[in-house]
């Protein structure tokens, strides 16, 4: 029998990105987060981090989410920067994070203990530069979703290695959702 879990969706603030930056899960790319010191007449430049060769050269790419379910949520083997350069009047996205590694979210999957306190789902907000730009760090289970219902679906970039591979999080018997309110 499948068990329904579903997660209050939530505003992309700045407070709530912060939070997920201290939790691991993400690197924000925001004004002024990142900015080299630098002496005057100089440049300087400085190392967010660095894919791992193994993972292949880094791309670029175009998400178009349409589904109103987390087919594809995981984990990647490396980072990625999501990029939420879009058309705000696209239909609501949704990208969920999990509070917890893929190895317990899915002990508590089996065990009958998974709920909605495990994940925040991030209603997605377009071209914002405290919230709209950051790097999803490896090993942190994520995936999106869109509103249910007709609407043209939202759109964004994403950088990632070439050969990254993504594991697929079992859910066992649970169906994750995403609910408005």
């Amino acid at each position: 029998m499948t068990q329904l879990i579903e997660v209050q969706a939530v505003e992309m603030t700045p407070a709530v990105m912060q939070d997920l930056e201290d939790r691991g899960a993400i690197i924000r790319l925001a004004p002024n987060r990142h900015t080299p010191s630098v002496a005057k007449g100089d440049n300087r430049d400085e190392l967010i981090y660095q894919s791992d060769p193994a993972h292949g050269p880094h791309q670029l790419i175009a998400v178009t989410v349409d589904s109103p379910r987390f087919g594809n949520f995981g984990i990647h083997t490396d980072n990625e920067e999501f990029m939420l350069i879009g058309d705000p009047a696209t239909k609501t996205m949704v990208i969920m994070v999990a509070l917890c590694s893929q190895e317990e979210l899915e002990q508590k999957a089996a065990s009958g203990t998974l709920g909605a306190s495990d994940f925040i789902a991030l209603r997605a907000k377009y071209n914002d530069p405290e919230v709209s730009f950051f790097t999803m760090l490896k090993d942190i289970p994520h995936g999106e979703a869109a509103a249910e219902g007709e609407g043209k679906p939202g759109s964004f970039y994403v950088t990632e290695p070439g050969n990254m591979a993504t594991h697929v999080t079992d859910f066992g018997d649970y169906d994750v959702r995403v609910v408005e309110g």
